[in-house]
């Protein structure tokens, strides 16, 4: 579907700090007081139905989901990148691919919350 070439050119580096280096590098710099700083971590496409009640999605629709959120944050890199043309198919195989891995693992994110104080 792609050049590859285009795709053995592909990369974005990505570093995850642990929880003492952004609370260190908040610190050093001084303007805040961390007042709390935790990782939730939920399960990957567990949302509210549509209904309205709090039963959760089936695997299906949850890997649909999961698909829908990485197409937003990283379609218009990928579009860039590789083309608008491929996108479609690279979503409906990327969704397949969370089905089949959800199938045999639980799938996890985690959300960083902080809640810091201006200091004088």
């Amino acid at each position: 579907m792609i050049e590859e070439a285009k795709l053995d050119s592909f990369n974005i580096p990505v570093y995850q700090p642990t929880v003492e280096e952004i609370r260190h590098v908040i610190q050093e710099e001084g303007s805040f007081y961390v007042q709390r700083l935790e990782i939730f971590i939920q399960p990957l496409g567990e949302s509210i139905n549509d209904g309205g009640d709090d039963s959760f999605l089936d695997g299906n629709l949850k890997a649909e989901s999961v698909a829908k959120h990485m197409r937003a944050i990283m379609e218009p890199l990928l579009s860039t990148k590789f083309g608008a043309e491929v996108i479609n198919e690279l979503f409906i195989r990327y969704e397949k691919k969370t089905m089949q891995l959800m199938e045999v693992e639980k799938l996890e994110c985690g959300n960083l919350m902080i809640s810091m104080i201006k200091t004088a």
